[in-house]
């Protein structure tokens, strides 16, 4: 065993776990704490300190360089599955049942099915086709990192609109977070994400919201967490309307938006077959043997549990079994608290290590409770 497989199968899963384990713990105490509480006072002192401004920047920069250093040498498949996949279906073919997606396993390259849904596919189809050409000879398989850049630039001023804190103190708060994930497609799902949160939660456009829930779901499930606990909230609502009779358009309103945004993912992947698409797409991230044939399974707590007492073929029981346990302990808190268990409980669960996924959490918490639990007025006078 090399070091590189070493840090992969053994290090790896426990410095995963250990870091998200610690900031699920980390944000329950900021959550559940007083005002004055000891994560609360240190940010604000982030807030209203200068000098922690240029130290985040300087930082910023350092994590920016290094993670530039550590993708030019350790080579993820992401950006592979992208370009094949992409390349593929303009020449013509069906990512989504053809065999042309490249995968790097430990035994070497394979191809297999394209695993994220149509509105993925087809945004970095036509960024390929408007400058795929140019940026290709330069970036090879990152030809799209200039699209996430222009999504970045654009999705700030979104944030902008959500969290009033000062451009000096937000600015490198923000690259902080987003900087990491520059070279995946999670920058697409996070962009989908932030400008639904901007309609559904700031404008109040709940149908144009939740399309564009659907849209980032659809790049990587994570927000699927956020579209399923507001849909069983609408549906509970619903259920419970006291004039059933007189209150239906009341109903049809509330669960318009998963209508018009199941109906609008339908009609995108209606062209590449919805249900080679569906088995595409859920069928390798669910079931463990299947996503074996492309990729290792390894990293989260569950899955390593499991490998342990070599009960993996039991992984999607055991999956249900948290979900629903974790469904009915939960059941009495609000839908903030909700998603944000299940977010970072989704991290120690999954088959592979899913740093991916991660970006919505703290962008979540930080448009939830950002701006709210700190000294706003004393930073901006300051």
């Amino acid at each position: 065993m090399d070091l590189s497989e070493f840090i992969f199968t053994s290090l790896g899963p426990i410095l995963y776990n250990s870091i998200f384990i610690t900031l699920w713990i980390a944000w329950l105490v900021y959550h559940t704490g007083s005002k004055e509480g000891r994560l609360k006072r240190l940010f604000n002192i982030y807030l209203t300190q200068n000098i922690i401004f240029y130290l985040i920047t300087i930082i910023t920069i350092i994590l920016f360089l290094f993670l530039l250093f550590s993708y030019a040498i350790w080579n993820t498949d992401v950006d592979d599955a992208i370009t094949s996949g992409v390349q593929a279906f303009l020449q013509g073919k069906n990512p989504y049942v053809d065999n042309v997606v490249v995968h790097h396993t430990p035994s070497g390259v394979i191809l297999g099915r394209y695993h994220y849904f149509p509105p993925d596919l087809l945004t970095y189809s036509l960024f390929y086709v408007l400058a795929g050409s140019f940026f290709y000879p330069f970036l090879a398989t990152y030809w799209f990192v200039p699209l996430h850049l222009g999504l970045v630039i654009l999705g700030y001023w979104f944030v902008t609109q959500i969290v009033k804190w000062p451009h000096a103190k937000l600015a490198p708060f923000y690259l902080l977070l987003i900087i990491p994930f520059l070279f995946t497609n999670s920058i697409l799902m996070w962009f989908f994400f932030t400008i639904g949160y901007y309609f559904h939660e700031i404008k109040q456009k709940k149908n144009l919201g939740m399309i564009l829930y659907v849209f980032a779901a659809s790049v990587k499930y994570m927000v699927g967490i956020i579209i399923v606990i507001y849909m069983i909230e609408s549906i509970k609502e619903v259920i419970f309307l006291k004039d059933k009779k007189n209150n239906w358009k009341k109903g049809l309103e509330l669960l318009s938006p998963y209508i018009t945004s199941s109906l609008c993912l339908f009609l995108i992947s209606f062209p590449f077959n919805v249900f080679e698409v569906f088995i595409s797409v859920f069928i390798y991230q669910g079931v463990v043997g299947v996503r074996e044939e492309v990729a290792q399974s390894v990293g989260p707590l569950l899955i390593e549990i499991l490998k342990f007492f070599s009960l993996e073929m039991l992984y999607l029981f055991f999956v249900c079994f948290i979900l629903f346990g974790t469904a009915i302990i939960l059941r009495k808190k609000t839908s903030y608290e909700k998603i944000m268990h299940f977010s970072f409980l989704v991290m120690l669960i999954l088959p592979f290590y899913a740093t991916e996924l991660f970006i919505t959490i703290p962008f979540w918490w930080l448009f939830k409770e950002g701006y709210k639990s700190f000294n706003l007025n004393k930073a901006l006078d300051d």
